[in-house]
This record gives C-alpha cells, structure tokens and sequence, in this order.
C-alpha cells in the first residue's frame, strides 16, 4: 500500500501535463497528489541529504494499483527521537479508510526500522476527518499553536513504548 517514492518519481509528478502512470501505477488526472512546492521540497531534501532517505522519501499511497495520496516524514528525528508525519488523500477517495491505513504504515516503519519512540502530527482545529484518523492510530490532542500560513492547528502525538 505504501511505495517509496524516489527522486525520478517526484519529478514525473510535478510534470505539467499530469502523468497517467509511475511504475505501473495510475494517477488521478483531475486530483493533485500533493501540491507542487511539497514535492520540490522532497525533491531538495532528497538530493542534499541523501544518507536521510529513508525520512526524507515521501510514500506513495496505492490502493488497487491506483495512487490516493501521499504521506512523508516531515523530517528525520529529532534529538526528542520524535517524528513529524504529514498526509494527504485526493478527494475522491476520501473517507474510506486509506489515510488510517496509511498512518498505521508509516509509523510502523518508523518505530521497527530505528526505534522511535515519539511521532507528532499537527491539523487544522477544523479538519475533524483528519483528527479521527490520528485518534485511531493511537496519537492524543496535546494542545494547538499558532501557525504562520494555517492559522491555530492542533497537535497531536504519539509516544511508543520501547522495550
């Protein structure tokens, strides 16, 4: 369900006569994957700091060979040994449970591949789809901050025991 995308793919998303494929995967022509300056941002932080791949790769979202969305890691940890996580699924495949699934996913990734032990995820006070996904995936309403561009958003966290 998760595919890690590489420097080659995000370029193909970015094309602007929308591509119909990646590696045998069909792509909505009339929905966005993720806007365009988070794709070039992958794209910069891929190529200046390859040895953080694994955190600066964005995953493609499949469902039946067809992309949905997409969900990265923000960055790699920090000194906390936390991870910031950020999705997105295009409308109309919304509310079908994709997002939870992706959000499980990736965090297993993170947790079994270098031992994380805390991920945190911020959303819009409004935006209550994205909130119950975060609730489902174990994460708790920490408080909310003012954002510069989105205004008050709320933030959420997830702390993993480590045995």
């Amino acid at each position: 369900m998760l595919h890690k995308c590489q420097i080659s793919h995000l370029k193909v998303l970015l094309k602007i006569d929308k591509p119909i494929k990646i590696n045998g995967l069909t792509i909505s022509q009339e929905e966005e994957i993720a806007p365009r300056f988070l794709l070039e941002l992958a794209i910069d932080n891929l190529s200046q700091d390859p040895v953080n791949s694994f955190w600066w790769s964005p995953r493609l979202i499949v469902v039946d060979r067809e992309i949905v969305g997409m969900i990265s890691f923000k960055s790699p940890p920090k000194l906390n040994r936390s991870v910031e996580i950020g999705y997105g699924i295009i409308p109309s495949k919304q509310r079908q449970g994709f997002a939870t699934e992706a959000v499980r996913l990736i965090l297993q990734e993170a947790f079994s591949s270098d031992r994380r032990s805390n991920s945190i995820a911020h959303t819009n006070l409004l935006n209550k789809a994205s909130q119950r996904v975060l609730a489902k995936n174990g994460f708790v309403l920490r408080g909310s901050k003012l954002d510069p561009q989105e205004g008050e958003i709320s933030i959420w966290q997830k702390k993993i025991a480590i045995t």
